[in-house]
C-alpha cells in the first residue's frame, strides 16, 4: 500500500490516486497541515505536496510521483506481457500495446498537459477571465501561430487523433491518458466550459468518458476516497 500526503481536495494528488485506482493498488490518504509542509523539509523537501511514500521510495513533486507509479504499474511504456503481471486490467485485455518509444511519448504528453494545467491554475487562482482563457488555450478558430505558451487543447486533440483516437500512446491506457483526463475534467466541470468543450473537442470528451468507465477508475470516482473539493480556494 502506498501513502499519499495531501490536503482534503483533488488538486495535484488526483492523477496519483487515479493511477493507483486503475492499477488496483490500495492507498492511504493522509491529510497533513500546511505548517508541517513548510517546516518539515525532510518530509517535504520543496515545502510542497503531494508526497508519496511507497516502501523505500519517498517522493514529492506530483509529476515525479506519477512517473514512479507509472513505471511501477507498467503504465509508462512496457510490453503487454510485463504489464499483465502487475495490472489486472491489462491481463483482461483492457490495456497494452506499447511500442519502444512509449516512455518518451508518455513524457511528452504529460509535459503538454502540465503546460495546460499551469494555465488553468492561473485561471482559478489569479482570476484570469474565462473568455480570455478560452480564446488563448481552447478556441479552435484561433490560429495556433498566436502566442499560447504551448498550451492549447488542439494540441492534445491532434495527438489523440494521430494515436488512433482511443488512447494517447500505443493501444492501451498509460499514465498519459490519466493525466489528460484530469486536466480535461477540470476544464469540463460546470464552473468552466462543460458544453463548450464537449462541442469543440468531441474526441477529447469521448476520451474523458472512456477513462471514467475504466475498471478501478469508475469505482474510485464513485467511492469515498474521491475528494469532492477540487481547489484549495473553493473555486472548483
Amino acid at each position: 500500500m502506498v501513502t499519499i500526503y495531501y490536503f482534503p481536495m483533488q488538486g495535484r494528488a488526483e492523477v496519483i490516486k487515479l493511477l493507483c485506482a486503475y492499477a488496483g493498488e490500495k492507498f492511504e490518504a493522509v491529510v497533513h497541515s500546511y505548517e508541517e509542509q513548510k517546516s518539515n523539509l525532510d518530509a517535504f523537501p520543496f515545502g510542497q505536496a503531494p508526497r508519496l511514500v511507497d516502501g523505500d521510495v519517498d517522493l514529492v513533486q506530483s509529476n515525479a510521483c506519477v512517473r514512479h507509479l507509472a513505471r511501477k504499474f507498467r503504465l509508462y511504456g512496457a510490453s503487454e506481457a510485463e504489464m499483465a503481471k502487475l495490472v489486472p486490467q491489462v491481463a483482461a485485455g483492457e490495456g497494452g500495446g506499447r511500442g519502444p518509444d512509449s516512455p518518451e511519448q508518455v513524457d511528452m504528453i504529460m509535459d503538454g498537459v502540465e503546460d495546460l494545467r499551469n494555465k488553468y491554475t492561473a485561471l482559478i487562482y489569479a482570476a484570469e477571465a474565462k473568455a480570455a482563457f478560452w480564446a488563448k488555450h481552447c478556441d479552435k478558430a484561433a490560429p495556433l501561430t498566436q502566442p499560447n505558451d504551448g498550451a492549447h487543447a488542439r494540441y492534445l486533440a491532434r495527438l489523440l487523433t494521430k494515436a488512433g483516437g482511443e488512447w494517447f500512446v500505443g493501444g492501451g491506457v498509460t499514465a498519459a491518458d490519466l493525466a489528460v483526463y484530469d486536466v480535461i475534467h477540470l476544464l469540463m466541470r460546470p464552473a468552466l466550459f462543460p458544453e463548450e468543450f464537449r462541442a469543440a473537442y468531441p474526441k477529447l470528451a469521448d476520451h474523458h468518458d472512456r477513462v471514467e468507465a475504466l475498471k478501478g477508475v469508475k469505482e474510485y470516482l464513485a467511492g469515498p476516497d474521491r475528494q469532492a473539493k477540487i481547489n484549495y480556494n473553493g473555486l472548483g
